[in-house]
């Protein structure tokens, strides 16, 4: 049998060209996009920049921020231009998961996740320009807690230190900054653009802090939705720390489960990289790690790996306890020689109804109203918001208790809730508030992220059923799409709650007793130059007043709250109906 054999030598033999040699700085750039911490760089950088971008360009929002149409073009403006960004990254992220191979369609939903985050609370922070648009004063001027922060701020700058057991970052950075003269050199031209800029990071914030627990889309939402729900402008930095606390929190019962695992080298850096950044947080705002302190060890004796190794896991804590002691041994040890402090302060939350989760008096509510906030909700005096809140809390802790994303929120949460009780309890007998009505927030964050988290842990429940009965392909359709429809609608939701915040915060004035009498106050207080913010009233401004040091009142011996009952009578006065002395 013959075989047919090729012939080969009749074929041109044609020579190899030689393959060009890569030059090694490309090949190092290509290594470098290869690395694992590179996509998570890159979502850091994407998040921090479209916050930080979009609040720059709410410098060109050339609207009145005092008049209300001029108010409502603001508002307009930006939510257009928030909708055209947004449109183009949908569009990206849609054809990355439709027409990108795998590593695309992962990149583009991590880095399209980052932009959401940083969009939503960029947006809230193009609203803080606009609102204190021609003036250089932060928000509320010289009074409330400004008054006191500015006036440490300046015993920083003339002394470099201050002698309070507040906590010390802002005051710390606002001297600094005044001495280096940045910003005129006065600390209170820095607290504009320094609570700006907490405004404005929060998104970025909490999402990169549940990112480390979490996938991305999961992390967004949870991370996002809390941090759009707790926004104080005039105080910032508050919900900044707390919304990032908890996920840190979570983040170090993970690692206490997986130390038996870990080098002993690795044990120490990740023990003293949290701790480093928990004392950075307790400098910036203290109150969040008091409040969780008592749910967080009993968190941490849940996860204890008991059976496994536990002298690693006690390694991993001491690690953690020493970088925190090394970042705010200092402030603590200050901290702790002031427990004797007694706080009289009797506000609106102080009298409301102790067990009550509702909607913040902040929203379109006067000051001097008393009683419930906003009135008896829908279901046996419970708002939609608190019972959806209670079923997520349900759901979570039947789906998801064993998790540590879910036993860290519940922690906090616990140990919040038996806190506000025992204090408000001991209110009258003591005479003193102690900040127990600040409890609030932290039920509220915690709540809200384990209500998503339900949500989350439950698609992560069915969705292999889905899957099941779906084919391959129609469940890759479906996979494709479902991170455009979760970025439309949180991206949708961050621009909606940013326009209710920035709206309840532009200028109103003092009679209507709003958070708008805040932004008010800015505009009324004397440029460095000697002239009148643009937008002064009756174009008259006052001298800004030398600070000083303000000590502490010595503490009465009844609380007083006054905070009246009043109803207007027919000659348009007010009557006050009840004061409690």
């Amino acid at each position: 049998m013959n075989t047919a054999v090729p012939d080969t030598a009749a074929a041109p033999v044609t020579p190899a060209r030689p393959r060009p040699v890569a030059r090694p700085g490309l090949e190092n750039r290509a290594r470098l996009l290869l690395r694992p911490w590179w996509p998570a760089t890159g979502e850091v950088l994407v998040s921090l920049v479209t916050a930080l971008g979009f609040t720059y360009w709410g410098l060109s929002v050339g609207n009145s921020p005092v008049t209300r149409v001029g108010q409502v073009s603001g508002l307009s403006d930006l939510q257009f231009r928030l909708a055209l960004l947004l449109l183009v990254l949908l569009a990206a992220v849609g054809w990355a998961t439709v027409r990108g191979g795998e590593r695309v369609r992962s990149s583009a939903v991590r880095l399209g996740a980052a932009a959401v985050a940083g969009l939503s609370t960029g947006f809230l922070g193009a609203g803080q320009v606009f609102a204190l648009r021609g003036t250089p004063w932060p928000i509320n001027g010289p009074y409330g807690d400004n008054n006191r922060i500015l006036a440490w701020a300046e015993e920083v700058l003339h002394t470099g230190s201050m002698h309070a057991f507040y906590p010390p970052a802002v005051p710390y950075i606002l001297g600094f900054a005044a001495k280096a003269g940045i910003l005129g050199g006065q600390p209170a031209f820095g607290l504009k653009w320094l609570f700006i800029a907490f405004v404005a990071l929060t998104g970025p914030a909490a999402y990169l802090a549940w990112r480390s627990c979490l996938s991305p889309l999961p992390a967004l939402a949870v991370g996002l939705l809390p941090a759009l729900q707790q926004t104080l402008p005039h105080k910032p930095y508050s919900p900044f720390v707390l919304v990032v606390l908890v996920p840190l929190i979570a983040k170090l019962l993970m690692w206490l489960r997986a130390a038996p695992r870990f080098s002993t080298r690795g044990l120490l850096a990740r023990g003293t990289f949290l701790g480093v950044l928990f004392g950075l947080l307790f400098l910036i705002y203290s109150g969040w790690h008091l409040w969780s302190l008592p749910g967080a060890l009993v968190a941490v004796l849940l996860c204890f790996p008991w059976r496994d190794r536990p002298a690693r896991a006690l390694l991993f804590l001491g690690s953690t306890l020493t970088g925190f002691l090394l970042v705010a041994g200092v402030y603590l040890r200050v901290l702790l020689s002031a427990t004797g402090t007694r706080d009289q302060w009797c506000s609106g939350y102080t009298l409301t109804e102790p067990a009550y989760i509702g909607t913040t008096p902040l929203s379109g509510r006067a000051w001097d109203e008393p009683g419930e906030y906003p009135g008896f909700g829908e279901f046996a005096g419970l708002h939609t918001y608190a019972v959806l809140a209670l079923i997520g809390l349900g759901v979570a802790v039947a789906i998801g208790l064993r998790q540590v994303v879910v036993i860290a929120p519940l922690a906090c949460f616990g140990s919040a809730w038996l806190i506000r009780f025992w204090l408000a309890g001991h209110m009258e007998a003591d005479q003193q508030v102690q900040l127990f009505p600040r409890t609030m927030m932290q039920i509220q964050v915690t709540l809200t992220a384990l209500a998503v988290l339900a949500c989350v842990l439950a698609v992560r429940k069915l969705a292999p059923h889905v899957r099941a009965q779906a084919g391959a392909a129609a469940d890759a359709r479906h996979r494709g799409f479902t991170a455009v429809g979760a970025l439309l609608a949180l991206a949708l939701a961050g621009g909606m709650i940013g326009s209710f915040f920035s709206n309840q915060y532009l200028p109103t004035l003092p009679q209507e007793k709003l958070a708008g009498t805040l932004a008010w106050q800015a505009h009324q207080f004397r440029k460095p130059d000697g002239s009148c913010p643009k937008y002064a009233q009756h174009h008259k401004c006052r001298d800004y007043p030398q600070r000083t040091v303000i000590k502490d009142a010595p503490p009465v011996q009844q609380m007083v709250c006054e905070y009246p009952w009043r109803k207007e009578t027919s000659d348009g006065s007010i009557e006050t109906l009840l004061t409690q002395p």
